[in-house]
């Protein structure tokens, strides 16, 4: 639709012809001189090799720079006992339609950690956490129940900041559970470093049993092994502190309530994407970040495909919108590499969409043995990459053809996320927003028109 419309508003020296000639003389320039004549039906090697060069290039960057990076943990010598008494923390629970057995097995896991309290936001249609955490509560003087009727997840961790007192915020989700030493090892970077205002765990999932539950283990292996030690080493700047368990400095988040209240991006009031806001905020104003991997914990994982789907769009859209905004109001050119990884995550949107058509492309012209040399390419490939994850749960690399395929089709889910970036999904609440029928049909069309652009153009370059 863009070229149609340049063509119809171009001036009179528009010639589509001769830019076609001059392009297709470019073309055969390169493919005379450098390509060899036994090579010349498999064009789609050209194009291949650029995005593999590229994406290979971007792993490497990220891992040497996540080899330089290291858990901090305090020297026993050098931190007093006052400076450990200041870091007395708070743990804030925003609870909704949780699983009984999953929250106690959690608020016991909390409790072993030895927090200077416990507050549990619960929505009053949850009746079951409710009387959970009333029994829990006895006995506890540090232990705090708000029942709340307000809808979204964002109003009940700004009850849960309000109350607390302690200088150490730990926000947690109420299906999560900490290591038995987890909050010693998290508090670690605060301790060592006072311009550091977050921190991020190592998580896992609770259970690894359906084969959704383990693409997410993988998923989650990407970002423990390779994401967040590089962007922590390459300037202590993370792309989020996960809403899973993530730490903050009190007088960081206090001032701010009214912002992540009212929090609007490309127009509309954000409601999810909490764990992003807050990660923007406490960064935009100069303080470090950090991510602890000798501090783990444990998560729910989706185990159903429409779960697992929901979920990863929910994060792709959120992601997008707080990596625009980042760059929009400009503080993240600040840290390179963290801005470095944010286009690099926009980018890879299509890179990683290309490589099926180019593949689909193959078969559709008989190239059976390029076709097949991609795949087996992309098999080593993703053993390569996944290998920290394979030293971990070495059964899975019967899961690699599995993984490759959703790999792809996670692509998928960050292009329809860019297509509705606008959209708003509320998890907790009474207000949940349901997109119409014809609207849905719609982003499908238009997404599907992308691909179709992208298809057509990787067509022209023969």
């Amino acid at each position: 639709m863009g070229f149609a419309i340049s063509l119809v508003t171009s001036p009179i020296w528009f010639d589509i012809n001769d830019i076609l000639y001059q392009i297709n003389g470019f073309k055969n320039y390169l493919i005379r001189n450098l390509v060899p004549s036994n090579l010349y039906n498999y064009w789609l090697i050209i194009p291949l090799g650029i995005i593999g060069t590229w994406r290979w290039s971007i792993w490497f960057i990220k891992k040497v720079v996540a080899s330089l990076y290291y858990p901090i943990l305090p020297d026993p010598n050098k931190v007093n006992s006052k400076s450990k008494a200041n870091l007395s923390v708070s743990v804030i629970i925003p609870v909704y339609n949780e699983d009984e057995k999953i929250f106690k097995r959690s608020l016991d896991s909390w409790w072993k950690n030895k927090p200077a309290e416990i507050i549990a936001i619960i929505d009053k249609s949850d009746t079951g956490c409710i009387a959970e955490f009333k029994e829990f509560q006895e006995g506890k003087d540090n232990v705090k129940l708000i029942v709340t009727s307000k809808p979204g997840k964002r109003a009940a961790l700004v009850d849960g900041i309000l109350e607390s007192k302690g200088q150490i915020l730990a926000l947690t989700d109420s299906d999560t559970m900490w290591d038995a030493n987890f909050l010693e090892n998290a508090l670690g970077p605060f301790l060592v470093d006072t311009n550091i205002g977050g921190v991020t765990p190592r998580y896992h999932p609770l259970e690894i049993k359906t084969i959704w539950q383990k693409m997410t283990d993988i998923f989650w292996d990407m970002r423990n092994y390779y994401d967040m030690p590089a962007q922590t080493a390459g300037g202590k700047a993370l792309s989020c502190l996960s809403g899973k368990t993530a730490l903050y400095r009190r007088e960081i988040l206090l001032p701010k309530m009214n912002l992540f209240l009212n929090e609007i991006i490309l127009g509309r009031k954000k409601e999810s994407g909490e764990d992003k806001c807050f990660t923007r905020l406490v960064q935009q104003e100069g303080w470090k970040t950090y991510y602890q991997s000798s501090a783990i914990i444990y998560s729910s994982a989706a185990p159903k495909f429409g779960q697992f789907i929901k979920q990863r769009i929910r994060w792709a859209r959120n992601s997008h919108n707080s990596d625009f905004e980042s760059l929009w109001n400009g503080w993240v050119w600040k840290r390179p590499y963290l801005a470095f990884s944010m286009i690099d995550r926009f980018i890879s949107v299509f890179t990683l969409l290309l490589g099926p058509i180019f593949l689909s492309i193959a078969i559709i012209e008989n190239q059976w043995g390029l076709a097949i040399s991609i795949i087996i390419l992309w098999l080593v490939g993703r053993t390569i990459k996944i290998f920290p994850h394979l030293r971990r749960n070495p059964k899975h690399l019967f899961l690699l053809p599995v993984y490759l395929g959703v790999s792809f089709l996670m692509a998928l889910t960050r292009l329809y996320a860019l297509v509705t970036i606008r959209d708003q999904h509320i998890i907790r609440g009474h207000g949940k927003i349901k997109s119409s029928r014809a609207k849905k049909i719609r982003d499908y069309l238009l997404t599907i028109e992308v691909i179709s652009a992208i298809f057509i153009l990787a067509l022209t370059l023969r």
